[in-house]
């Protein structure tokens, strides 16, 4: 009888050790979005840092999202473990990211109004288990700082010199196995400006002659009023009849 069990121990052993690796799941950057605002995984440009306008004001002529938005490409270097007898149970569902707002230097912002720090926020996406060696990829879309964080974020950093913070963001997520995978942590530098650090229209008179091309860039941003997405400040001169 013991010379039955051991080989079995042995075996779970094995598949344990190996089948979920501590950096099975990670960040691998942020991919811009393309022409039709869809951020696809396939994508192989990266952004370097992104840009957000906490003063502006927001709606008419064009919504300017109160919020700062991340398009992160994921990779799952999972392998595969499905027997005769038991699905795939290394496809991997991400559920959120994992965020601490720093400065430069290192340290953890402290905002007003007891906003938390570090804190979570939801995110969506799925990714298979990796084929012949290569891992799988997946793009996700989600909400790094909240519209409650806007002010709190520019204040506390303008208050130790800085016009920058730094996203320490990490992904987390669920095998269908049921075991968490969490990923070593991305570092995103944002830098914090004021109305017109995105702006195509700094006077009046440059909103009334914006090309037709500018006009329809406008209006088609996905994401107004961060990272090179521009927007401007005036009314967009109205279409003709």
């Amino acid at each position: 009888m013991h010379r039955l069990c051991l080989p079995v121990v042995g075996i779970l052993l094995v598949v344990g050790c190996d089948r979920f690796p501590d950096n099975g799941l990670q960040v691998a950057g942020m991919i811009p979005f393309n022409d039709d605002c869809f951020v696809d995984p396939n994508n192989e440009a990266r952004l370097a840092g992104g840009r957000w306008d906490t003063q502006s004001p927001e709606g008419d002529p064009l919504p300017r999202n109160p919020e700062y938005v991340i398009t992160p490409l994921l990779e799952s270097y999972l392998v595969s473990r499905a027997l005769d007898v038991q699905g795939e149970q290394n496809n991997l569902r991400i559920t959120n990211f994992e965020i601490t707002l720093q400065t430069p230097d290192g340290v953890d912002l402290v905002l007003d109004g007891g906003l938390p720090n570090p804190y979570t926020v939801a995110a969506s996406a799925n990714l298979p288990v990796g084929v012949d060696g290569e891992p799988s990829r997946a793009s996700a879309i989600a909400v790094a700082i909240p519209s409650t964080y806007r002010q709190a974020v520019f204040d506390a950093a303008s208050a130790r010199g800085f016009n920058q913070v730094i996203l320490v963001m990490s992904a987390v997520g669920t095998t269908m196995g049921g075991f968490t995978q969490k990923s070593a942590p991305l570092l995103w530098p944002v830098t914090l400006c004021r109305p017109g650090c995105l702006n195509l229209c700094p006077t009046q008179e440059a909103a009334n002659n914006l090309t037709d091309a500018q006009i329809e860039e406008l209006r088609d941003a996905c994401v107004a009023g961060q990272d090179t997405f521009p927007y401007c400040q005036f009314p967009i001169p109205p279409e003709e009849n």
